[in-house]
């Protein structure tokens, strides 16, 4: 029997699917290209993807919806789009809190001064013109009369002489050969007036691409777009589960990917009015999961123990392979990751910010949802991974958000008990990012509000009760247009953890190479979280050792500047390589006493 279609129209953006199998909303949202709000991965878990039945039946309430609803995070007629199964014509409108909403996204970083030296070349052809005494083939013809250049030994030769045919005919025997170290990779008839490059950094929140001359090293424009793997979770284990599910499940994660790069990459393109096909190089970096993803490897053996990738080493991979758009026989430089979940990024960062260039005592932290830390002490480097969660990006938390406007992005309370928030585009609060929840819960912890075991003060009287004796702290009272903003007991709860796991990776390795917080020279803090956390408030609670505040230093997102220093520089390549090999990767799990570092990590302190 035939299976009758149906269609789900999605208001207010009026986008309408058509069906054939019964589908949750929330998948039938992925596949028309909604980004929904969806920290859990659609696990029913989180109640960000809510939305309301207009016309349809999306069958009865189930137990999730019915705890979201009675703690006032659900409103009585939405329905949450990952437990809200349909399977006739359905109208659906989505309220604008249920939107991923354009995030603040961090691209820059600093740039040290390096040799370029790019491996991407263009020689000039003078080809001899064959006749009877001389009928040299093309192939003949190009290697004899330049010795210096090769062909790969694959079928990238059949292609670079198939278009290079008519270029040689037509230009009286003189061409231009583009060249990445020896070989050949393309043919042109015109000396390119530009040698591009491009620089990505796969995060796992957002994707940063550049464009570089690869003659001098300039970044020429830049662009960050969300990673829009994250409708599949918003953490590196939510998209390993779905990964799982099937092999289309693990090629779909590419092809996002690959979407997002190449949309990215075009509109750069279209900014320095140039087509995609002259870009001659390509430098990609990533965690280790987003790295398997890029190259369509299994990513099983990442989401068990040992935790281990299928390849750590450098590779050099052809753009079509992967499906990047490209110049014809362009490669994609892709370092290896280091460990389990230390991935080429934070090998990126080490390398932007000279690891291994002296003996100095720094510590260096690129903070997200899975956070990579690394400590340097003489000749060692030591290197581990923890898994911080998406607290301070706002999942989670109740009223939490990415780094966007609406954002609360800074606390202040005064002495007075006067709250006075900062928040992104001088605009109304609709939730808060990272940095704000941070900043409010050490200003609670300095008011009096929390005691030192991070709990709600009930005998303070800003500290109010709401439904099933929930104990909160108000930021941002409720008016006719505003709604309250608070930071619950749960909350605070989150954070703690998720800074214990970060503050329990420190103390690890600095009792590893036994390191005490005098002896650090340097905290160098990466990612955009870093880039707007306020670090006084970071030692306050707990989550960086107590050192002097001039030894911290924000410097964005230094993934994206490594993979810059690799794409033009060939020695930046070779460095990253030395240095891979000289970090030691540390296991947090199986370190002694790791639950007691973990507990008190968790704990204020100072």
């Amino acid at each position: 029997m035939d299976k009758i279609p149906f269609s789900i129209e999605f208001q207010p953006i009026g986008i309408r699917l058509v069906c054939s199998e019964p589908l949750t909303l929330l998948d039938a949202a992925r596949q028309a290209g909604i980004q929904l709000q969806s920290t859990c991965g659609g696990k029913g878990t989180c109640g960000r993807c809510a939305l309301i039945i207009l016309e349809g039946d999306g069958g009865p309430v189930t137990r999730n919806e019915e705890i979201f609803r009675k703690g006032g995070i659900l409103k009585p007629d939405e329905r949450l789009a990952c437990e809200t199964i349909v399977q006739s014509d359905t109208k659906v409108f989505i309220p604008s809190s249920s939107f991923e909403k354009a995030q603040i996204l961090q691209t820059e970083g600093n740039l040290k001064q390096i040799v370029i030296n790019s491996p991407i070349h263009i020689e000039t052809l003078h080809l001899k013109q064959p006749d009877l005494a001389h009928p040299l083939s093309d192939h003949h013809n190009i290697i004899e009369t330049h010795s210096q250049l090769n062909f790969e030994n694959d079928d990238s030769a059949l292609r670079v002489l198939r278009s290079a045919a008519t270029i040689i005919r037509t230009g009286n025997w003189e061409a231009f050969a583009v060249c990445n170290h020896d070989y050949i990779t393309h043919i042109v008839k015109e000396r390119p007036k530009l040698k591009l490059g491009a620089a990505v950094d796969i995060g796992s929140t957002k994707i940063a691409c550049y464009l570089l001359d690869l003659t001098n090293g300039n970044t020429l424009t830049v662009k960050g777009v969300p990673n829009p793997q994250i409708a599949y979770g918003e953490d590196i284990m939510a998209r390993l589960g779905f990964a799982m599910q099937s092999d289309s499940s693990q090629k779909h994660l590419h092809d996002l990917t690959m979407d997002a790069i190449n949309q990215a990459i075009n509109t750069l393109c279209h900014e320095l009015g140039i087509a995609s096909e002259t870009i001659m190089d390509f430098c990609l970096v990533g965690n280790t999961a987003m790295h398997h993803f890029l190259l369509d490897l299994p990513s099983r053996s990442l989401a068990t123990s040992p935790f281990t990738p299928v390849i750590d080493q450098e590779l050099y991979v052809s753009t079509t392979e992967i499906g990047i758009e490209g110049m014809p026989g362009s490669k994609a430089f892709i370092p290896g990751p280091i460990a389990g979940f230390v991935g080429s990024d934070h090998l990126a960062f080490l390398l932007s910010e000279e690891f291994g260039k002296t003996g100095a005592v720094k510590l260096g932290i690129d903070i997200g949802t899975n956070t990579e830390i690394a400590l340097q002490k003489g000749k060692r480097i030591v290197s581990c991974s923890t898994a911080s969660g998406p607290a301070f990006e706002g999942a989670h938390i109740r009223f939490g958000m990415r780094a966007a406007p609406g954002a609360i992005e800074h606390v202040h309370i005064t002495r007075d008990g006067t709250v006075k928030c900062d928040v992104i585009g001088e605009t109304q609060a609709s939730g808060i990012c990272g940095s704000g929840i941070l900043d409010a819960i050490s200003e609670m912890k300095q008011s009096g509000i929390l005691n030192t075991r991070g709990r709600l003060d009930l005998n303070h009287p800003r500290v109010c009760f709401g439904e099933y004796n929930v104990r909160y702290f108000p930021l941002i009272a409720a008016d006719k247009d505003q709604r309250e903003i608070s930071i619950s007991q749960k909350d605070i709860d989150q954070i703690l953890l998720a800074k214990g796991a970060i503050r329990s990776g420190i103390s690890i390795l600095m009792d590893h190479l036994q390191v005490k917080p005098e002896d650090i020279e340097e905290i160098i803090i990466a990612g955009a979280f870093g880039s707007y956390l306020n670090p006084y408030h970071a030692i306050q609670i707990g989550m960086l050792p107590e050192v002097d505040l001039s030894r911290i230093r924000a410097v964005g997102n230094a993934a994206g500047a490594g993979a810059k220093m690799m794409l033009v520089s060939e020695t930046a390549r070779s460095e990253a390589s030395e240095l891979a090999h000289r970090i030691e990767h540390l296991e947090l799990n199986t370190y002694p006493d790791f639950d007691m570092f973990f507990v008190d990590g968790i704990r204020f302190h100072g």
